[in-house]
């Protein structure tokens, strides 16, 4: 398994630098601890990213009518 240790960075060298290791076991070889799963987060980082940019262009939409409405309404 791919992970990353989850121990406190005091307590162990691989949780300090943040080395992902790739046990069998699951566990880190120094403190014996339990892996975090390291995932693979390119494709959810291009989600987020179109779903921030979806949701500015959003806002700036609501905005730009709400100016609108407010100028026809009061000019």
């Amino acid at each position: 398994m791919l992970g990353y240790c989850s121990n406190s960075p005091l307590r162990c060298t691989n949780a300090r630098t943040m080395k992902i290791l790739s046990q069998v076991d699951s566990c880190c070889p120094e403190c014996h601890l339990f892996l975090i799963p390291a995932q693979d987060i390119s494709q959810q980082l291009r989600a987020d990213e179109q779903f921030l940019r979806f949701s500015i262009l959003l806002i700036v939409f609501i905005l730009l009518v709400s100016v609108y409405i407010y100028y026809l309404h009061f000019v």
